[in-house]
C-alpha cells in the first residue's frame, strides 16, 4: 500500500510538474501574444503614417496638376509670346509695314519721277509687291497658333508624365 501511495504522490508531482509547465507556456504563449499585438499595432501606426504620406501627396499632385493646366498654361503662353515664334511673326509684320511704308512713299516718289521720265527701273528700292507681302504676314500672325497650349485641356485625365510630355520644347527647354 505503501508503494501505491508513492506511486500516487509520484503521479500526483509528475502531474503538478506538469502543470507548471503547461502554466509557464501559458505564460510564454500569453507574452508572444501580447508581443505580437504590439508589434502588430506598430505596423498598423506605420500603415497608417504612411497612407496619410501618401495621401497628402496624392494631394499635392492634384494640386499642381490643377495649377500646371490652369495657371502654368498661362505662364506657358506668356513665354511663348515671348519666343522666338511671336518675335519671328512680329518682326516679319514689322518689317511688311516698315518696307510698306517705304513703298508709300517711293510710289509716291515713283509718280513724281514720272513727271520727270524717270524710268520705272531706275527708282531704287520700290517692290510693287509690298502690300501683298504686308498682307501674307499679317495672315500669318493672325492663324498664329500654338498647339501646345491647345492641347493642354485634353490632358486634365493624363498622368504628369504625358503633360511634361506635351510640354516638351524641341530645343530641350520646358
Amino acid at each position: 500500500m505503501e508503494e501505491a501511495v508513492a506511486n500516487a504522490r509520484a503521479a500526483y508531482e509528475k502531474m503538478l510538474a506538469e502543470r507548471d509547465v503547461l502554466k509557464a507556456g501559458e505564460a510564454d504563449l500569453k507574452a508572444q501574444i501580447e508581443e505580437m499585438k504590439g508589434h502588430h499595432k506598430a505596423e498598423t501606426e506605420e500603415l497608417k503614417l504612411e497612407i496619410a504620406d501618401l495621401e497628402a501627396k496624392v494631394e499635392d499632385l492634384q494640386a499642381t496638376k490643377t495649377w500646371l493646366l490652369s495657371e502654368g498654361a498661362q505662364l506657358l503662353a506668356k513665354n511663348i509670346h515671348k519666343g522666338p515664334e511671336m518675335t519671328a511673326a512680329v518682326a516679319a509684320v514689322n518689317n511688311a509695314m516698315s518696307a510698306m511704308g517705304v513703298n508709300s512713299r517711293l510710289q509716291n516718289g515713283y509718280v513724281h519721277a514720272l513727271k520727270k521720265k524717270t524710268p520705272y527701273a531706275e527708282v531704287p528700292l520700290l517692290n510693287r509687291n509690298a502690300e501683298t507681302g504686308l498682307n501674307t504676314a499679317v495672315a500669318c500672325f493672325d492663324s498664329l497658333t500654338f498647339p501646345v497650349i491647345e492641347d493642354l485641356s485634353k490632358l486634365v485625365n493624363e498622368p504628369l508624365s504625358k503633360i511634361k510630355d506635351a510640354l516638351f520644347f524641341v530645343g530641350g527647354e520646358s
